[in-house]
C-alpha cells in the first residue's frame, strides 16, 4: 500500500506548504531520524520507530503521510513480515547535504544588511522563493538547523546605517552610469569627485561604494556621501576588474596601514591597559599590548578617530591616564570634567 495522503487529508500541496503548514504536528529532525532509519535497508514496524524516538505510533504514521506528502516513496506492508519501508532503490540524497551547508540554507533568509529600501521587499521575496525551490529532505535538515542558529546583524544601541543615497548609488552602478559626489572625508575634509561606479559592497552593517576616479580604483563609505548627482555621462568597465579579489586586497591593505585620524598621546597605567583592552579590544590591542602589565605608567599614542569618541573614551579612564597632546582635547576634558562635578554636587 503506497502511502499518498497528505497530512491534511488530501492532495496537492506544494512541498514549502506541506513544511510549514505541518510544523506543530512533526519535528524535522524526528522526519530525519525516520528516514535515516529506513535508509539503512530495514523494515521498521510503526511500533519499533515509535519506540525508537519516544513517540506514538499515530504520531509515526502522521509523520509517514508527511514524507510521502513530499515526494518520498515510502509504503507499508500488512500481515506478518510487513512493516514501513521504502522503495528499492530509492535515495533522497539527505547525507549529500552537509551540516554546514544545512545552516548556510538555514541562514538564507537572514540577510547581512538590505540597507536599500528598494531592495528589502524583493531581496526577502527573492530569498523565500529560493529557499522553498530546494527539495523538501534538504528543507528538513535546514529546518532543524534554523532551529538552532540564528545571524543577527544589527549592531548594538544603534539602527543599521543607512543613506537617502544608497539606491541612487545602486541605480547608477546597474548603468555604468558616472556620478558627482560630494563626500567628507575621514578627517572632515569635504571633496568632489567625479566617480564611475563600479560596485557596493556591505561589510557587517556598514556600506561602501567602490569607483573608478582618474584611473584609480577607490572606496568610499556610503554614510559619508554628502550628496549625489547623476550624469548622462556613461563608463566602460575594466574587463580585468574583480570585485572579490579587489575587496580582500584592500581590507588587507587596510588593516595593515589603517589611516590615523586622530591621535593622542596619553600617559597609561596598567589599569588604564586593562580596561581599554577589556572594553576595546583589537581597536587599541596592537598598541598596548607591547607594553605588557609590569609597569608603572607608560606613554602611548592611539588613534580615537574624532574628538568627541576621545573624550567618552578617555573620560571613563580617569585617573588612570594623562592626556598629554593635543592639549586641546585635555582642556575639554577638564571642562567636561568640572561640569560633572558642579552636576553631581550634594
Amino acid at each position: 500500500m503506497i502511502y499518498a495522503k497528505s497530512c491534511h487529508g488530501y492532495d496537492g500541496i506544494s512541498q514549502a506548504d506541506t513544511l510549514t503548514k505541518c510544523d506543530g504536528a512533526m519535528r524535522a529532525e524526528r522526519l530525519i531520524s525516520i528516514l535515516m532509519a529506513l535508509h539503512r535497508g530495514r523494515t521498521m514496524t510503526a511500533g519499533e520507530l515509535a519506540s525508537r524516538l519516544n513517540v506514538s505510533v499515530r504520531t509515526i504514521f502522521r509523520d509517514i503521510d508527511a514524507l510521502s506528502a513530499m515526494g518520498v516513496p515510502v509504503y507499508t506492508e500488512l500481515g506478518r513480515g510487513g512493516g514501513i519501508r521504502l522503495v528499492e532503490g530509492y535515495s533522497s540524497d539527505l547525507t549529500g547535504l552537509s551540516p554546514g551547508e544545512a545552516e548556510a540554507l538555514a541562514l538564507v533568509a537572514s540577510p547581512a544588511a538590505i540597507g536599500s529600501s528598494s531592495l528589502a521587499t524583493p531581496t526577502r521575496t527573492a530569498l523565500d522563493k529560493l529557499a522553498a525551490a530546494v527539495p523538501s529532505i534538504h528543507q528538513l535538515r535546514a529546518q532543524h538547523a534554523r532551529g538552532r542558529l540564528l545571524f543577527d546583524t544589527k549592531p548594538w544601541f544603534r539602527s543599521l546605517e543607512s543613506s537617502p543615497y544608497l539606491d541612487a548609488m545602486r541605480a547608477c552602478i546597474w548603468k555604468d552610469q558616472c556620478v558627482d559626489i560630494r563626500y567628507r572625508r575621514s578627517n572632515g575634509e569635504v571633496r568632489d569627485y567625479h566617480l564611475e561606479p563600479y560596485a557596493l559592497v556591505v561589510k557587517v552593517d556598514t556600506w561602501y561604494a567602490i569607483g573608478r576616479v582618474k584611473n584609480e580604483m577607490r572606496v568610499f563609505r556610503i554614510s559619508r556621501v554628502q550628496s549625489l548627482q547623476e550624469t548622462n555621462e556613461t563608463f566602460t568597465r575594466d574587463p580585468n576588474f574583480d570585485l572579490h579579489k579587489f575587496w580582500h586586497a584592500w581590507c588587507e591593505q587596510f588593516e595593515k596601514n589603517p589611516p590615523t585620524v586622530y591621535p593622542v598621546e596619553i600617559s597609561l597605567t596598567p589599569r588604564g591597559r586593562k580596561h581599554l583592552l577589556d572594553n576595546y579590544g583589537n581597536w587599541f590591542r596592537k598598541h598596548l599590548e607591547p607594553l605588557g602589565e609590569k609597569f608603572r605608567r607608560a606613554t602611548v599614542t592611539i588613534d580615537l578617530e574624532r574628538e568627541d569618541l576621545a573624550l567618552r573614551v578617555l573620560f571613563g579612564l580617569g585617573a588612570e591616564a594623562e592626556i598629554l597632546k593635543p592639549r586641546q582635547l585635555r582642556r575639554k576634558l577638564h571642562t567636561l570634567a568640572q561640569q560633572v562635578v558642579e552636576a553631581t554636587r550634594m
